[in-house]
């Protein structure tokens, strides 16, 4: 009996031996190969994510020479790249483009707001120009992505994007996968999936962004925002390039921005798991990624009123500059100036562009306003726009004659107003191939004004903008907003988004010229190149100068006003 018993475990143990041997065994290498299978098969997919990132930055890099805007981009850029140089030697800043929408779709608010057909008219022809800008800028983004054709990024590096896919993909694909095929392209999000990275202006009941086109504070991108029966549509963009819903992708067209960059591609594995789960050899991977934009930086262009005598009642404020009531013109020529800065270079000239037919003193304190708004993107806030225009200029100061009101943006939106004893700038210039115009005319009272707008920021771009490509002109010493002369100092440049605190630049300049002016990185780095003298401090964007405010038997011819450039 003893025998026996002993006989039975051992057959049961043969048994479990060899169920183990032909069935547990088998299923553990099945479920083995699985898992190194799915393991495999996860790197492959991070190796695709990972290159479409990459595809994604390289867009965001793309700078395109825009006839109209100057530089424009996906992404923002500050005018410290050695890639963007204009005439003058000095970088061009780069504007997103979903900065340089939402720009004019604001202006053409402040322009509802004021009721001022001549700041309309401008916003839609920006807006016009605006269409053969994404026009170029998707052709760009097309052509990059195809490999075939060369562009350039802010700091003159070329940017070759299917290079640098392929040589990502070969160094993190799985090494028993081969590549078979590779495919770039661009496109949209249905559903306006993404974000604009582009905040609805503010009070928002004048923005007219209904909550089904907004996400959160922000346009939605890749749908119609219309304004005043306007059309708008925003690139997907970031402040950081991201992974997005591939189902959701739209493959481009001339109705959007294409900014979403989807990478396809088919890879065959080589080795012998294929045949042993009957696995299929080729296996397709797709993602889809929304590139970044980064935020509009450095300071924008200053705004100088100056009066020659004490204020009168007729021009108290902007919207007294603004009314068609105010003045009755005599005459208001339109110069240009050629050959360089007038009358800073002694070769430059001006010619008279528009003599008696430029439009009235009432539609330049429009344009020009919109000018300078246009200059300051979206750094200023709705709000602060329209205040500005109903501040009186008698709140701050006390209208006397040296005074130089000084309007610049501040970091936090708002428009800083101060008024100044001490010119920072060159006087009386205007900037090569930039706009003067002297308006004679006349306001109640009996005063005969003459009005002089220097325009620095009217035309932009290296092709129309002249040497300094529309930039504002730097300022005599290009630290000025930090000099107790100029009522400036660290703190409040740093509130204003200048000097070395808000730069994080050190600035040099051992004299009174404009042009000895240099930069080093306060932490020590290189600078591939020197940042634009106005990156500092900010320059003189415009300049409007109002003499003979006061009867004409009580005061004499101001020198630094004439009725026609000498």
């Amino acid at each position: 009996m003893k025998r026996k018993s002993r006989n039975v475990k051992g057959n049961v143990l043969v048994m479990i031996t060899v169920v183990v041997c032909l069935v547990f065994v088998p299923a553990f290498m099945l479920v083995s190969q699985f898992g190194l299978f799915f393991v495999e098969r996860d790197k492959a997919a991070n190796a695709v994510d990972g290159a479409c990132l990459l595809a994604a930055n390289g867009i965001s890099r793309i700078v395109i020479n825009d006839p109209h805007f100057g530089h424009v981009s996906l992404s923002n850029y500050p005018p410290t790249g050695a890639g963007t140089l204009a005439v003058d030697g000095e970088p061009l800043p780069v504007i997103g483009i979903n900065t340089l929408l939402g720009t004019i779709r604001q202006n053409m608010i402040v322009a509802k707001e004021l009721n001022n057909k001549a700041m309309e008219d401008l916003a839609e022809t920006d807006r016009q120009y605006a269409f053969a800008t994404i026009t170029e800028l998707n052709k760009a983004i097309a052509n990059s992505l195809d490999g075939d054709t060369s562009y350039y990024d802010a700091e003159g590096d070329m940017i070759n994007i299917k290079k640098e896919v392929d040589s990502y993909l070969a160094a993190n694909l799985p090494s028993n996968v081969k590549l078979q095929s590779v495919s770039l392209s661009c496109g949209f999000l249905k559903d306006a999936d993404g974000s604009s990275a582009i905040k609805i202006p503010e009070p928002k009941q004048l923005a007219q962004v209904p909550e089904s086109l907004a996400r959160g504070e922000e346009y939605k991108p890749f749908i119609n925002i219309p304004f005043n029966n306007k059309d708008f549509h925003f690139a997907g963009l970031g402040p950081a390039s991201k992974v997005v819903t591939a189902t959701k992708f739209q493959e481009g067209d001339k109705n959007h921005i294409n900014s979403i960059v989807r990478l396809a591609i088919v890879v065959n594995r080589t080795d012998s798991i294929k045949s042993d789960l009957k696995i299929h050899p080729e296996v397709a991977y797709t993602s889809c990624c929304q590139p970044y934009a980064r935020k509009d930086a450095g300071p924008k262009g200053v705004l100088t009123l100056r009066f020659s005598g004490e204020h009168v009642s007729a021009l108290s404020s902007w919207k007294d500059l603004l009314s068609d009531n105010t003045f009755l013109d005599n005459r208001v020529t339109t110069y240009k100036s050629y050959y360089g800065d007038y009358p800073l270079d002694a070769a430059a000239r001006m010619y008279a562009s528009q003599s008696g037919n430029a439009p009235g003193t009432s539609k330049q304190f429009g344009e020009h306003f919109y000018y300078w708004l246009r200059n300051g993107n979206l750094r200023p806030k709705l709000s602060s726009i329209l205040s500005m225009v109903n501040e009186s200029f008698n709140g701050l100061g006390q209208g006397q004659k040296d005074e130089i009101y000084t309007y610049e943006f501040a970091s936090d939106g708002k428009i800083s107003r101060r008024v100044l004893n001490n010119d920072p700038f060159p006087v009386g210039a205007t900037a090569d191939s930039q706009e003067q115009v002297i308006a004679d005319t006349n306001i109640s009272g009996g005063i005969n004004p003459v009005i002089i707008f220097r325009n620095n920021v009217r035309f932009l771009g290296t092709k129309y903008g002249g040497n300094h490509a529309g930039q504002p002109l730097p300022g005599k010493n290009v630290a000025w907003c930090e000099l107790p002369e100029f009522n400036g100092d660290e703190q409040i440049a740093m509130l204003l988004g200048k000097g070395k605190l808000a730069t994080q630049l050190l600035a040099f300049d051992k004299s009174d010229s404009i042009q000895d002016g240099s930069f080093t990185k306060m932490n020590g780095g290189e600078l591939t190149a020197q940042p634009r003298k106005s990156y500092y401090s900010g320059g003189l964007a415009m300049d409007i100068e109002i003499g003979g405010l006061a009867p004409k038997t009580n005061t004499p011819p101001l020198v630094s006003i004439s009725r026609s450039p000498r």
